[in-house]
């Protein structure tokens, strides 16, 4: 076999020779394959089952709550439309799993084993057949280290579990459609028998579910709904309802694997164009130093492209070697990393790790043209030039007439300006990489904070210490009194639920309702307002889950105090819009505790504990959270160390004749490295008011498709903690550095022949 270019066979040595210089980006380069290519690999296996899970589990077209058990006949002239209906009532229990020691309240939501509807997807086990057996779902098994045998103690009474299960009407578990994210640990479902169901002496919630029998566009899926509304309506009051396209325990899971996917390629994109520019400097490095070699060659008889060609495979052999062993890592173990994280926060059916091309497409194509691109447009431009230029050593096509002199500085504060001029396109790689990386670092340690003012901005836009939602009115009960609606809303072409609060007169909300609204009135949330960018005087529609047409409403004000997505009209006009009697509620408020018949009683939202979920979220996002600050550190590092050695490696000559003249090592560092880290300590705080901006558009882009508002508030305390910990890696590498510069062989470097 004749080799074709023999001069390739220095590539390996080169990379021997030269630890310091690619070992880093390579490190660096495997590092983001990996986390990479693990999440490609277990979205790509996820989302498959979980579309399958859907269809073979059966999963609902809708459903509705009741107030009180549906008549055979009202369910007989639903079932005449085409669907099959189930029963999927439930009761909330208080459970405890035996040896934990958590004080926070837990509470399963018991349903009876499903035959017909959401079926369940068994991880292990059997479904429950006996009196004492529950199945559980498996994210709460994992969470609380459960398996099948184990013991749970609902409301004192031992259980049995026979199965870990993933039912695909709840592949999030949410207690409300409007919780913001799941509480694994302290809420989740379980399956028992109908006599143990029965059994359990706790209030009985009415849930229907049904499923069209065959499939319809969502349009005809959404008109079908309304119209089996308009039937169950018939036989008593519907407490909630939602289609498939809009219960968040399917969807919720559906949207965020949608986001992640463009999210985490779009930093790979960037990591990559990042490594891109840091290559190619290394590049542009290894030119200058070997230029009377190339030089030589050129003028032999080489062809630029022969050498372009050459020195394209350095870094491009980088980047393969980094995508091949990333992904072997990722194949082997590194795909349960996103995988538990998955399975932790989202109940899905058996995980089954799939091969996926794409995945290694994405994570080794994308950063191979990315990198090869920047690297030959470097090189094309250099090639340009004579043999005779590199043998000079000169890279430009005409002297810079306006190369500034700095007179008047001192040596060290001009040779200071004058290595950053040089240098500029060093630093201006290193501004970018520091950009990116704090990028990573803000959302990694500023996210537990914002959830947290978020928490508490829930907790101040509750009046009232208990609010109680209730089936009718309880005679022996006077508090404040209001109605509240899920209602249907439609802003431009946006349709979503709006929560729409009709308060009594002389509540706590009086001060939010202007005395002179009119009945197509409302008031709005400051979270809505700022969502979906409304002003006094606009319109928005909204109507019944259960109505054809849609109602015009018009903006009267806006509640400051208020930061939920919500909407607010006095009782009496709200019951006007639905077709009501004036004293029509559903709500009773009170500061403290009130007695409600539980035959009466829906459910009840105390203060303390709400946004306590947030927390176990927060929990289950931990790690994710950790690796992506580790990865930030660890890329800014790399970039700092990188852009100094060839800031040094470029001046070694100087720096020899620097030590001639006496200068000490210290001296010269300060020469080479503090202009640099002047440079970066200023660019942070310059750069913030950008900076802010971008991450807080970011955050906001991310939570659009979120039923809240979040007001993407970033502490000052994040932005410090970041800007002390930039100095904190840059002065670790700049160690190296210093290192770098005690180290140098002055016989070595004063040997070489100038070109």
């Amino acid at each position: 076999m004749v080799m074709k270019n023999p001069i390739h066979r220095r590539i390996p040595r080169l990379f021997l020779k030269k630890p310091g210089a690619y070992l880093p980006l390579f490190f660096i380069s495997l590092l983001t394959v990996t986390f990479a290519s693990s999440f490609f690999i277990s979205q790509n296996s996820i989302k498959p089952l979980y579309y399958k899970g859907l269809r073979e589990n059966k999963v609902e077209d809708g459903q509705f709550l009741m107030a009180n058990p549906m008549t055979k006949e009202r369910s007989d002239a639903i079932k005449k439309r085409d669907v099959d209906l189930a029963k999927n009532f439930y009761k909330d229990l208080t459970c405890r799993v035996p040896g934990d020691d958590d004080t926070r309240e837990k509470i399963l939501r018991i349903f009876v084993n499903r035959e017909k509807i959401n079926t369940a997807a068994i991880h292990a086990g059997r479904l429950p057949a006996a009196k004492g057996e529950i199945a559980v779902a498996a994210n709460f098994a994992k969470a609380e280290n459960l398996a099948p045998g184990d013991k749970l103690i609902l409301n004192g009474k031992d259980y049995k579990i026979t199965a870990l299960v993933a039912t695909p009407d709840y592949s999030t578990i949410l207690k409300t459609q409007g919780d913001l994210a799941m509480d694994t640990k302290h809420f989740s479902v379980a399956f028992v028998t109908d006599d143990v169901f029965d059994s359990l002496k706790e209030k009985n919630h009415y849930l229907y579910s049904y499923r069209n029998r065959e499939r319809l566009s969502e349009g005809k899926a959404r008109d079908r709904f309304e119209d089996i509304l308009s039937d169950a309506e018939k036989s008593g009051p519907i407490l909630g309802a939602t289609t498939f396209y809009d219960n968040r325990c399917i969807q919720y899971f559906i949207d965020d694997m949608g986001g992640d996917v463009p999210m985490m390629t779009i930093t790979l994109v960037i990591l990559f164009i990042s490594l891109g520019f840091i290559s190619a400097l290394q590049t542009r490095g290894l030119l200058r130093e070997e230029a009377p070699v190339i030089g030589t060659l050129l003028s032999m008889g080489y062809g630029a492209k022969t050498l372009i060609r050459h020195y394209s495979l350095v870094p491009t052999c980088l980047v393969i070697l980094s995508g091949i062993f990333g992904n072997i890592l990722a194949y082997t173990k590194g795909y349960t990393l996103y995988a538990d994280l998955y399975y932790t926060s989202y109940n899905l059916p058996p995980f089954v790790p799939i091969l996926s091309l794409k995945a290694f497409a994405i994570t080794t194509l994308i950063p191979l043209g990315i990198v090869w691109l920047v690297n030959r447009i470097l090189l094309l431009r250099y090639f340009r030039l004579s043999p005779l230029r590199f043998l000079r050593r000169e890279f430009y096509h005409k002297k810079r007439k306006n190369a500034p002199t700095f007179d008047g500085f001192s040596f060290k504060r001009a040779a200071r300006l004058r290595i950053l001029s040089e240098n500029r396109l060093n630093i201006f790689a290193l501004f970018f990489g520091m950009f990116v990386g704090n990028l990573l670092l803000l959302f990694s340690v500023a996210l537990g904070p914002m959830f947290d003012d978020y928490a508490d901005s829930v907790k101040k836009d509750m009046k009232y210490n208990y609010t109680y939602l209730v089936k009718a009115a309880d005679p022996d009960v006077h508090g404040a009194k209001g109605l509240s609606l899920t209602m249907d809303y439609k802003k431009d072409t946006e349709k979503t639920q709006l929560n729409v609060l009709g308060p009594d007169q002389h509540t706590a909300f009086s001060d939010d309702l202007p005395s002179s609204m009119k009945p197509h009135d409302v008031v709005i949330s400051t979270g809505l307002a700022h969502r979906d960018h409304l002003n006094i005087g606009d319109a928005i529609e909204v109507k019944l889950p259960g109505s054809k047409y849609y109602k015009t409403l018009h903006v009267a004000a806006i509640a400051h105090d208020i930061h939920s997505i919500q909407a607010l009209m006095p009782m009496d006009n709200l019951n006007r819009l639905i077709d009501k009697d004036p004293g029509n509620f559903n709500l009773y408020w009170s500061d403290t505790p009130l007695k409600i018949n539980d035959d009466l009683l829906i459910t009840t939202i105390d203060r303390d504990k709400t946004g306590a979920y947030l927390e176990a979220f927060l929990e289950n996002f931990d790690g994710a959270l950790r690796t992506t600050c580790i990865l930030a550190i660890v890329f800014y590092f790399t970039l700092v160390y990188t852009v100094s050695k060839l800031i040094l490696e470029k001046s070694q000559k100087d720096i020899c004749y620097l030590k001639i003249f006496g200068y000490g090592d210290g001296e010269v560092a300060s020469i080479y490295l503090l202009g640099m880290t002047i440079a970066v300590a200023l660019f942070y705080p310059l750069s913030l008011p950008i900076f802010d901006r971008l991450v807080r558009y970011l955050f906001a882009l991310s939570i659009s498709k979120l039923s809240v508002y979040m007001e993407p508030h970033f502490a000052m305390t994040s932005y410090l903690y970041i800007y002390a910990l930039d100095l904190a890696v840059f002065v670790a590498a700049q160690w190296l550095g210093r290192r770098k510069i005690k180290a140098l062989n002055m016989v070595v470097e004063l040997k070489k022949v100038s070109g």
